[in-house]
């Protein structure tokens, strides 16, 4: 009787949470025999049992499940090891909750009619529990939201998910004397395991809603660009009276050379107001800004447009390209030019943007570059955007300084995950 419990226990479990981890992970192979195949070990890990006062059940069963996430799901490690921690936690305290109870119907004289009934109940806690759950995994599974995280948020995720399994591992090394108390003491590591799903819920949220509002931040920002060149020609058009008069003026004292010198100035100041770079008024502005931020600093700020219908989003596109000629105007290159070129070519949009560079460029372990700025936290930040950035609209982008040029090289499939 006991068997068949802990075998009934074990399909409803397994059946539960086979369900639960592809709503946060990807599984490895997306077929029924694959599946079929892990359902079938994730029965055997659940039907191992977890005995009091002997560690290695508890350790071969962690084991097992940690060697089963491997092999039939993938994801980041960290993002792996958060989940594993959850969802053995919830394994683990079922079986030994189950083993708990079963000691307590043997070592105590029970009448058999009762013993069936508690095994019953036992089944009905644990229908209505995984019922429940199914549910709340629906609602709280989002992995959109889950994949705004950052790696650092995963590992403070992993850490405090292996706290309910500690418990349970704390349980079986050394039980406490009373029944009861470690009945007590498995439902509360199995509730902490499952609360963590909203939570993980809400920092994902958070986490998303807070890019969404950098992104419309920086959507804003570049239509303020479009707004103050508008208002800057609006303010030379207005002026453009006053600037002929100054030529009447000196053409009438016959100081020709004055005049031909004041209208080619005039010329100059007109054609950078309107330079036109391309005919997506967004891309334009910020082009535009970024060039004249060059010519103010007396760098030659050379670019190449060739792109014409780009179906990829206007912010993300952005976002790369700002951050790319900020950083090369921060680096206030020696030789006093930057090149940039924007590719439309076989259905693939290149950017290239280079600029020289003087001292010694930091990198650390991972490969990521280490601002020289004493305000670390607020600067550096601008490569992690242009990572983000590109990775969102489905390309690959590439950074590389080889003792005198620094180039951000960024290649992005048309029509990628985040077209318009």
């Amino acid at each position: 009787m006991h068997a068949a419990l802990h075998f009934i226990l074990s399909i409803i479990i397994a059946s539960s949470i086979s369900r639960a981890i592809p709503e946060f992970l990807q599984e490895r192979y997306a077929n029924k025999h694959a599946r079929a195949i892990s359902w079938a070990m994730l029965c055997i890990i659940c039907l191992f049992p977890i005995i009091p006062d002997f560690v290695p059940s508890f350790i071969l069963s962690f084991a097992l499940f940690a060697l089963y996430m491997m092999l039939f799901y993938k994801g980041a490690l960290v993002r792996m090891a958060a989940f594993c921690s959850l969802f053995f936690s919830i394994i683990g305290s079922w079986s030994f909750f189950t083993i708990s109870w079963l000691d307590i119907l043997i070592n105590y004289h029970i009448s058999r009619i009762f013993h069936v009934i508690v095994l019953f109940l036992i089944i009905a806690l644990c229908l209505t529990y995984f019922s429940i759950f199914r549910e709340y995994i629906k609602r709280f599974a989002d992995k959109s939201a889950l994949d705004s995280l950052t790696e650092g948020t995963w590992g403070y995720i992993a850490f405090i998910a292996l706290c309910p399994p500690l418990l349970i591992l704390m349980l079986v090394s050394s039980p406490p004397m009373h029944p009861t108390l470690t009945i007590m003491m498995t439902l509360f590591s199995m509730c902490a395991s499952t609360a963590m799903f909203p939570l993980l819920y809400q920092a994902g949220k958070s986490t998303k809603l807070a890019e969404e509002n950098s992104k419309l931040k920086e959507r804003t920002g570049y239509y303020q660009e479009v707004e103050n060149q508008q208002l800057s020609f609006r303010k030379f058009k207005h002026d453009l009276m006053n600037q002929f008069t100054v030529i009447a003026t000196y053409l009438d004292l016959g100081e020709n050379d004055k005049a031909i010198a004041y209208f080619k100035e005039l010329g100059t100041e007109f054609s950078s107001l309107t330079r036109t770079f391309t005919d997506n008024t967004l891309i334009n502005a910020v082009l535009n800004s970024k060039y004249q931020m060059a010519r103010i600093q007396g760098i030659d700020m050379d670019i190449t447009v060739d792109i014409h219908d780009i179906t990829l989003d206007e912010t993300e596109l952005c976002t790369l390209i700002a951050n790319s000629l900020d950083n090369a105007l921060e680096a206030d290159p020696p030789d006093r030019t930057i090149k940039a070129s924007l590719i439309e070519k076989d259905d693939v949009f290149t950017f290239i943007c280079q600029n020289s560079y003087s001292g010694e460029i930091r990198q650390a372990e991972d490969g990521s570059f280490i601002t020289h700025k004493n305000d670390s936290r607020n600067h550096g930040l601008g490569i992690n955007n242009i990572k983000d950035a590109v990775r969102s609209m489905g390309g690959t982008v590439s950074f590389t300084a080889d003792g005198s040029t620094f180039t951000v090289a960024a290649s992005i499939p048309l029509g990628g995950r985040n077209g318009r």
